[in-house]
Formats: structure tokens, sequence, C-alpha cells
């Protein structure tokens, strides 16, 4: 009986919920309906004034379900009054507080104070956003595992002869071989700086066939950078753990290299960051990210670290196709010193052997 009480009692009061929830959607919608009216009567009334669109924009910004769509309000605002310093103001508080958008933000009100210099909001509005943007700067540098000017490590390779996987299993489980994995591994987990690039591929070929590889699955390490949040101690005992199975893998690596220049400790910090350098030689012994020598990829998400330390700029635009007989992704790159769309290839092959399981 008293089982069943609290069935009722827990029905109740999920049903209150319900009901409370019910009547804030109801309000918000109302809100939301009287302001569109107020908006096509002010549009009917003063169709090409700015201030017409930059009320609609303030109101809606200040509705949650609604601030999203402020944007082309504000906008709209500018292209009728770009010389009003209050629309400017207003966007750059919008974008700040509402959007997220640090940057933008900081446009907005420099282009507000140029045109009204001694406005106390703005200013401070401004000292707000560059802290943030400053904060911002210092976190990436300790992000940050820098570029190389190179493209290719093994320019006289045989990219056929490298990229014959059913010969390279045999080399790597062979225990007398100087390229067996256990041995690389080994070597890798002692922070061995004198890993050749060509050892570091063959790691790679190596890691490819564990049990413990995925290409896939981040959940691990999107579970410690959740633990950083509060515990830095604990998402770094978790990540070096997560190494033991997944050694190579650069974001983890960066983000142990992370945290301990979060706690300023540059000698550690540093046997982290060889290690993703470590893991990038590999691919550039691999090839050149041509369509006749595409890199060599264990996972999809880290062919746009690897842009970033080639120095380039990953989009959102890819492809899949064949290249060198096997199977590729290719990514448009932006060239930061041309602003030119580049292509660069990346052998998946590996990646598809162990999604199929062969």
């Amino acid at each position: 009986m008293k089982q069943y009480s609290i069935i009722i009692l827990l029905f109740l009061l999920a049903a209150d919920c319900a009901a409370k929830e019910s009547k804030s959607a109801k309000k918000n919608r109302k809100i939301v309906a009287k302001e569109e009216q107020h908006f096509q009567k002010a549009l009917r009334k003063n169709p090409d004034t700015a201030v017409t669109y930059l009320n609609h924009a303030n109101k809606l910004a200040s509705i949650n379900s609604e601030s999203a769509r402020a944007f082309d309000y504000y906008q709209l605002a500018l292209k009728y009054d770009s010389a009003n310093a209050g629309i400017y103001k207003n966007f750059g508080k919008y974008l700040f507080d509402k959007q997220g958008s640090f940057i933008e933000s900081k446009k907005m009100l420099l282009k507000g104070l140029a045109i009204t210099a001694n406005d106390e909001e703005m200013k401070k509005y401004l000292e707000s956003v560059n802290k943030v943007l400053e904060l911002q700067a210092i976190d990436n540098r300790m992000k940050d595992f820098g570029t190389v000017t190179i493209r290719e490590l093994n320019p006289g390779g045989n990219y056929t002869v490298i990229t014959k996987f059913d010969s390279l299993k045999k080399v790597i489980a062979d225990p007398g071989n100087k390229f067996n994995y256990q041995s690389l591994f080994a070597r890798f987990q002692a922070d061995d700086i004198s890993l050749t690039p060509e050892e570091m591929y063959m790691m790679i070929v190596g890691y490819s066939r564990q049990q413990s590889y995925n290409p896939f699955n981040y959940n691990a390490i999107l579970e410690m950078r959740m633990i950083a949040n509060h515990d830095l101690e604990s998402a770094i005992n978790k990540g070096i753990e997560l190494t033991k199975t997944n050694p190579l893998n650069p974001t983890l690596n960066r983000e142990l290299m992370y945290y301990y220049r979060k706690k300023n400790e540059p000698v550690l910090a540093d046997k982290y960051l060889n290690r993703v350098k470590q893991y990038f030689n590999g691919m550039l012994y691999s090839g050149n990210g041509s369509c006749e020598k595409p890199y060599i990829s264990l996972w999809a998400k880290e062919e746009y670290n690897f842009i970033t330390y080639l120095g380039y700029k990953s989009t959102d635009r890819h492809s899949m196709g064949m290249c060198a007989g096997q199977m590729a992704e290719i990514i448009d790159m932006i060239n930061p010193a041309t602003q030119k769309v580049e292509q660069i290839h990346f052998n998946v092959a590996l990646i598809y052997m162990q999604t199929v399981g062969k």
C-alpha cells in the first residue's frame, strides 16, 4: 500500500510539473505573439526606419526562445541607419550576452564608440569583451601544439609498398623484427624521442591491429574533458590510464599537454606535446596529402588536427573518393598565405578495415 501511495505521489508531482511547464509555454507564446503584433503594426507605420527593426531585435533578444532571431533584425536596423551608435551598442551587447560571439561583439562596440566615444556603457562592455578574448587567447596558447612547414618526410618512398597492409601485418607481429609493434609501443610509452618517422608510421599500422583501436569512439576523451572542468587532477589520471590502450590519439595527448600547462608543469606538458608530434611525423612519413600519396589516417577527427599542424585552416567541405587504389577522404582547406582553397587527401583504408573487421 505504501509503495502504491509513493507511485501516486510521483505521478501527481510529474503532472504538476507538466502543468507548470504548459503554463510557462503558454505565457511565452503570448509574449511572442504580442511582440509580433506590435512589430507588424510598427512595420506598417514605419517600414523604412531603423528604430522599427532595432526595437523588435531588442525585444526578441530578451526572449530566450526567440533570441537567435534577433540577429537578422539588428542587421536590418544597420541597413537603414549605419551611423547610429545605439544600434551598434545593442547589437554588440546582444552578441556578447546571447551569442557568445566575442570577436563580432568587439567589432560592433568599436564601431559604436567611433561614433559616440564617451558612451560609458559601451566602454564597460568593451572591457568585458577584451577580458574574455584575453582569457581565450591564453587558453588557445596552452592548447597550441605548433605547426610545421614541411608536407612530407619520405619523398622518395614507394607508396604502393608502404601501404601493402597485409604484408606489413606480418612485419609488425614478428617479435624479432625492428618494427615489431610491441617493441615500438614500449619505446613510445617510455617517451623515446629517437623513434624515427618510419618507426612511428609502422607503429600507426601496428596500432590499427590492436583490439583497443576504435576509429570513432571518443566517449572516454569527452568524459575526461568534462571531469577537467571541475577536477583537473582526476582528469589527468583518467587520461594517463587511457594512454595505456589509446597511446597515439593526438586529441588525448593534446588534452594531457593542456592540463599540465594549466598546472604550470612544462616538462610533463612537453612529454605529451612530443607524443602528438611523433604521431604526426608518422603521418608525414606516410605520404604528402596528394591523391597519389594520401596521408594514412587512423581517426577522421584527427585529420582536422593534422591540417592545423600543417598550418592550414580546414573547412566543413569534404568528400570520399579513391586515391592510390584505396579509399580516401578529401578535405578542402584554406592556405593562409594565399587564402585559396586547396585539397588534402587522407588514406582511410585502416579505418575501413577496422570498421568491417578485416
